[in-house]
């Protein structure tokens, strides 16, 4: 399908009292795929995705709470979206399901698949903030409560100049990408109201102990000139996952599944079919 995509049509329901926003694609009863988006976006990221499997699979994407036209919820935490995510999955009577996650959305789907493994199938990680916390050295951390800096990540996001500079910083060579893009990177930006929530769940959640624990399929694409999470931690993760496939793309930034849009969707299409 050429560009530009067109939307995907919203809906809402309740999950968790947190009024949740969600789009779908393909057709229900088809193996389906839960994607889950990274911080300062919304799952209108994964339109080209979306469209582009739906002839085979049954996909939805929500808006995470605090992001897109999903509410907000407290506290703001990985175990409380944890089981947001459950309360989502019951409210839509869902089957087992093949979990996408980005950045932030990549953390809350290793931390739904060690909680609930068994409504996984699969599970494919892309750039995945598992290990984000050991970015953040610990004075930095008790810092960000003290002074405020974690709600101001929130209210960087409102900012016009923040959103047009935080747009186009993940990509390696943001030129090589349709200009529809853009205008819809500047609205995620402008909803992305728990872009602070993000940094504090993330700041003291140690994941790593438990990734052995995750016995399903693993697939982890990440680039190789990732501006946000550095790429050594791939294979850290890898490491302690018991069933992982690590793909390391070269000349990519943050968001291989638009920089590198054609290889992704058959990286994707490729895994899950063995699902």
């Amino acid at each position: 399908m050429p560009y530009p995509y067109p939307e995907l049509p919203r809906q809402e329901v309740d999950a968790l009292g947190i009024r949740t926003s969600y789009r779908s694609a393909g057709q229900p009863g088809a193996n389906l795929i839960l994607m889950l988006h990274g911080t300062i976006s919304s799952s209108d990221a994964y339109r080209e995705l979306m469209h582009e499997l739906a002839d085979e699979f049954w996909l939805i994407a929500p808006d995470l709470p605090g992001f897109g036209f999903s509410e907000n919820t407290e506290p703001y935490t990985l175990p409380h979206l944890v089981e947001w995510l459950a309360s989502f999955r019951d409210a839509l009577d869902l089957p087992p399901m093949m979990l996408v996650g980005h950045s932030f959305g990549g953390a809350l789907a290793a931390g739904y698949t060690i909680s609930y493994p068994d409504d996984v199938r699969r599970l494919l990680l892309i750039a995945p903030a598992i290990l984000a916390a050991d970015l953040l050295p610990y004075p930095l951390k008790r810092l960000g409560f003290a002074s405020g800096l974690f709600e101001l990540g929130s209210s960087a996001s409102q900012s016009p100049r923040f959103a047009s500079y935080q747009s186009g910083r993940p990509f390696y060579d943001p030129d090589s990408l349709h200009e529809s893009i853009w205008p819809r990177r500047l609205q995620y930006v402008r909803q992305s109201r728990a872009a602070g929530g993000v940094l504090e769940a993330l700041a003291f959640q140690d994941m790593a102990p438990q990734l052995n624990s995750i016995k399903q399929p693993v697939r982890i694409i990440w680039g190789e000139n990732d501006p946000v999470l550095p790429v050594s931690q791939a294979e850290r993760i890898a490491e302690e996952l018991p069933d992982a496939q690590l793909d390391i793309w070269e000349q990519c930034g943050h968001l291989p599944y638009l920089e590198k849009q054609e290889a992704f969707i058959e990286a994707s299409r490729s895994f899950f079919r063995g699902g």
